[in-house]
């Protein structure tokens, strides 16, 4: 494996740009092109990052293994490892170590915690029990947190980011998650959610840690976070609110007097949302929920390319289904 030295920063610079905006075959097709990717740590480690955001994980750990040696302190690495595992069927808790070590070495995006906990399930009772131990802690809160979702989650969706962060915030011995809530509308539809956190100190330091953490939650833009003192008495130096999330969200809307009016049974419906999911899927993160009421059936999509592509993603497919040809396609943030 060759130095970087001869990867042009136009490159680099182009590559960060297409990842950061969700075209990932962009990435992969490029990379492939290059002659010099190969021969280089860093190339062979973002086509490995692409390829898992198109689920082409089989594909993205032969390459990561290939270049082992260099990745053992590298917690990207290491994360990328243990993601390809992760999503390979039977190999779940093959990712464990790696997900643990990227940890160790710095990671901290709060996915990274969840997939290690969805990961740990996967092992047995026993194991399990030992490991629960590691999260348990008692302090008396010195400052709050809440983080207002701009995501229409019923609360097992809304359960997945509350559980990386209160494992996240244990570990590291700065708070927990000491509850939730989805705000529900008239027409019973999910409006949004509120995760509340407790924090062991009111300052600059903690203020920028929660921030830091509520940044690379992979959530809907319009999201917000409040961080604020226990004591209203105290110098209300450290308050901030500042607005976090990058997902767009887009929701699909069936009327249910349609689907009955056409003898479609719910399975159809249960089919098309497992097909967008996988359609959206394919290209990075993807938070999908749904709601149900007497007049509507709507499914709810997040994910981190712009509402425009993910709305030209799915058209083609909506228009030859027998459900998404009469549904109704709205941006939700």
């Amino acid at each position: 494996m060759k130095t970087e030295e001869n990867i042009s920063q136009e490159l680099i610079s182009k590559l960060k740009e297409w990842h950061n905006t969700g075209n990932h075959l962009k990435v992969v097709l490029e990379l492939k092109a290059f002659s010099k990717t190969s021969e280089s740590y860093l190339l062979t480690n973002l086509l490995a990052r692409a390829l898992n955001n198109l689920n082409l994980y089989e594909e993205a750990l032969g390459l990561l293994q290939s270049v082992s040696e260099q990745g053992k302190e590298d917690r990207d690495w290491q994360f990328r490892v243990g993601y390809s595992l992760f999503y390979i069927d039977g190999r779940e808790t093959e990712s464990i170590p790696y997900f643990e070590k990227a940890i160790a070495l710095g990671d901290d995006y709060p996915s990274t915690y969840e997939l290690l906990l969805e990961a740990r399930s996967f092992l047995d009772d026993n194991v399990q029990d030992n490991k629960s131990h590691e999260e348990e802690f008692t302090f008396v809160p010195e400052a709050y947190a809440q983080i207002n979702l701009n995501m229409r989650l019923q609360p097992k969706y809304r359960a997945h980011i509350e559980d990386s962060l209160d494992y996240m915030l244990r570990l590291k011995k700065w708070g927990c998650v000491s509850g939730g809530g989805t705000s529900i509308g008239k027409n019973g539809e999910p409006e949004s959610c509120d995760i509340e956190i407790d924090l062991v100190s009111y300052s600059e330091e903690m203020k920028n840690n929660v921030i830091s953490i509520a940044k690379n939650l992979e959530i809907a833009n319009g999201s917000k976070l409040k961080y604020y003192a226990k004591n209203e008495n105290v110098n209300q130096e450290f308050n901030v609110e500042c607005p976090i999330g990058k997902l767009a969200g887009l929701g699909v809307y069936i009327d249910t007097k349609v689907l009955e009016g056409q003898q479609i049974e719910v399975d159809t419906v249960i089919e098309l949302y497992n097909s967008l999911i996988n359609i959206l899927g394919n290209n990075g993160a993807l938070t999908p929920s749904h709601s149900e009421n007497t007049n509507q059936i709507a499914l709810y999509f997040y994910g981190e390319r712009e509402y425009e592509y993910l709305l030209n993603k799915i058209t083609p497919f909506l228009k030859d289904n027998v459900v998404g040809k009469n549904c109704k396609v709205v941006q939700i943030a």
